[in-house]
């Protein structure tokens, strides 16, 4: 298994897993590889928000390293977009205008 972390997109760390694998086709077995994807919290990197199996194979570790670290940063993009999330941003803007101010 190789792993590469990437760095920090929004706030958020990514960390992209692959690990080679056989598929089995008319022509025999060929080699592939399977991409997993985890994203955690700057402040504790053991604190997972997301981690995710894809259902995929691909026919290079590249385009498993690619095609996982753009799927967490769609999942960032995603959370960030929620109105929760986005409240908790304008909370945290806002305590600090206020500690500036004081």
């Amino acid at each position: 298994m190789s792993t590469r972390s990437y760095t920090s997109y929004r706030g958020c760390n990514i960390e992209v897993q692959v690990t080679p694998a056989k598929s089995r086709a008319l022509g025999g077995v060929y080699r592939r590889f399977r991409v997993s994807w985890t994203v955690s919290l700057p402040d504790d990197p053991n604190q997972k928000v997301a981690s995710f199996p894809e259902q995929f194979d691909f026919l290079t570790d590249q385009e498993a390293f690619r095609y996982g670290e753009k799927r967490a940063h769609t999942f960032i993009d995603c959370m960030l977009s929620t109105p929760s999330m986005k409240g908790m941003a304008s909370d945290d803007s806002q305590q600090g205008d206020q500690a500036s101010s004081v």
